[in-house]
């Protein structure tokens, strides 16, 4: 389990900033992998509530009471981070798990321009028409991708045309998409490399762009 102060300086935030039903994710001492749970709500300076975690068997024996846990979660785009330990599991009439209110709340903006090599399967819909892409290059701020081009079906995108990127993150059942404006193209072979950049984003789009980006942060 990772210690606050390991977490590449993050800086003191003036509170706590959650909504109800925020996904988090729970580092548990003495558990080496992470899980996640549901932010329920919470009495300022007294205690915090979260629905019992996925995989709850699986580390149910190190939920007991004091037991330390490190919570991360995104807010408007920001990591927040803190320490606290467990008060009870809850099984009636409810399942859920009482924490200790934090003391101190850390916080840290992701590397939004930062590039993420990856590879994400995808669809564009432009010109009244709409193919299949590959995307291998994304941040808050937009993505690129790949196409083949073929000009019998379609003309060559360009500079400042309006397109529409659907994604299929990982973990999300439904493809998202969003409103982007072309910015660059470049010619690979007998691919189009299209950089792009997002338009209007809706929180349909941004909350699993979000989480997928903190899902691949290097937080070594």
């Amino acid at each position: 389990m990772e210690e606050l102060e390991g977490l590449l300086e993050l800086n003191k935030s003036e509170g706590i900033y959650i909504d109800i039903g925020t996904q988090v994710y729970l580092e548990i001492q003495g558990v080496n992998f992470s899980v996640t749970s549901v932010f329920i709500g919470m009495l300022k300076d007294e205690f915090m509530i979260i629905t019992l975690p996925k995989r709850y068997k699986t580390v149910q024996n190190k939920l007991y009471p004091g037991n330390k846990i490190v919570i991360k979660y995104l807010f408007d785009g920001s990591v927040f981070a803190f320490q606290t330990s467990v008060i009870e599991t809850i099984t009636n009439p409810i399942k859920a798990l009482a924490l200790e209110y934090p003391k101190v709340v850390q916080k840290r903006e992701l590397r939004i321009a930062k590039r993420n090599f990856v590879v994400i399967p995808g669809r564009v819909e432009a010109k009244k028409t709409e193919f299949p892409i590959v995307v291998f290059d994304i941040s808050k701020n937009g993505l690129r991708f790949k196409y083949k081009d073929n000009k019998q079906n379609l003309s060559t995108l360009k500079e400042n045309d309006v397109v529409r990127v659907y994604c299929q993150f990982p973990g999300v059942p439904e493809e998202v998409g969003a409103l982007s404006v072309v910015r660059n193209v470049r010619r690979e072979q007998d691919q189009l490399s299209i950089g792009t950049e997002f338009q209007d984003v809706s929180k349909t789009f941004l909350n699993p762009l979000m989480h997928f980006l903190y899902s691949i942060e290097d937080f070594s």
